[in-house]
C-alpha cells in the first residue's frame, strides 16, 4: 500500500478514528500537548507491507520460512522472558506485556524515487530516534467490538525500514477480536499521511501469552510465504 495524505493533523480531537477519546478527554490532552507548526505535507510515493505480525498463521509461516535455510534469515527471534513479577497487560495501572498484545508491523517495501520514506519525516534521525508524531490518537486498530490505541512505545529501525506496534487484545475485559473472520481495521496517521488496511482474523488466531514472537527485520515477499488456509491477510 501507498499512504494518502489528509488535510489536517492527526490530534486528540481529530484522532485516528472518531471518537476515541471523550470530548471533554481530548480538549484537555491537546491542551497538553501542544502541535507543532506543521511542516510541509508532500505525499509519500513510498510502498509498505502492513502485517497482523503476532497472528498464530504468521507466526507458523514465519517458522518454516526459517526451517528453509539462509534465504529467510532476516527473521529474528524475540524472546519474552517469564517472569512472576511481569504479569499480563494491564492498561488500567499502566503494564504492557508485548506477549499478549497484538502487534502489527509496517515494514517499508519500497521506498519513494526520492528516498522519502515514513522514517524521514515520522521519526527523528532517520527512523532511529523517538517518534515525531502523536502515538497514541494516531495508531488504532478497530472492531465491531471497539477501538484501541497502539500503548507500547514504536519499535523502529529506519535502517531495516521496520516499523513495529503493539496493542491490547482485550477491550474494557473483553477480547477485541472475538469470533471468527472478525474485520480489523488499522489506521496509522505520521504526520497527515494515511497508513490503513483491513485484516480479517479469527479469534482463534490471537496469540495469548507467548515467550517467543518472531519478528520481521526486513521486507520478505508475501508471494513467497506459506500461506495457511486462515493468515491473517490485508485487504488493500
Amino acid at each position: 500500500m501507498k499512504p494518502s495524505l489528509q488535510d489536517t493533523p492527526c490530534t486528540f480531537q481529530n484522532a485516528v478514528f472518531p471518537d476515541l477519546y471523550p470530548k471533554d478527554q481530548a480538549f484537555q490532552l491537546d491542551l497538553t500537548n501542544p502541535s507543532r507548526p506543521p511542516d510541509p505535507v508532500n505525499a509519500d510515493d513510498s510502498e509498505y507491507l502492513i502485517r497482523f505480525q503476532s497472528a498464530k498463521p504468521v507466526q507458523t509461516a514465519v517458522q518454516e520460512l526459517l526451517a528453509i535455510g539462509e534465504k529467510w534469515s532476516a527473521y529474528s527471534t524475540k524472546e519474552w522472558p517469564v517472569r512472576e513479577d511481569v504479569g499480563p497487560t494491564d492498561v488500567a495501572n499502566g503494564r504492557y506485556n508485548v506477549a499478549d498484545m497484538i502487534t502489527v508491523a509496517v515494514i517499508l517495501k519500497r521506498s519513494a524515487p526520492d528516498g522519502t520514506t515514513l522514517f524521514n519525516y515520522g521519526f527523528v534521525h532517520n527512523g532511529q530516534g523517538f517518534p515525531g508524531f502523536l502515538v497514541a490518537p494516531c495508531a488504532s486498530l478497530r472492531t465491531t467490538n471497539g477501538q484501541v490505541i497502539a500503548l507500547t512505545e514504536p519499535e523502529a529501525s529506519g535502517k531495516s525500514g521496520i516499523l513495529q506496534l503493539s496493542f491490547p487484545r482485550l477491550i474494557h475485559g473483553k477480547p477485541l477480536i472475538s469470533s471468527q473472520h472478525e474485520k480489523v481495521e488499522f489506521r496509522m496517521v505520521v504526520n497527515q499521511r494515511v497508513f490503513e488496511t483491513t485484516f480479517y482474523i479469527n479469534a482463534s488466531d490471537v496469540y495469548g501469552s507467548e515467550k517467543t514472537l518472531y519478528l520481521p527485520s526486513a521486507f520478505t515477499d508475501p508471494k513467497e510465504i506459506p500461506q495457511p488456509q486462515h493468515t491473517a491477510e490485508s485487504k488493500f
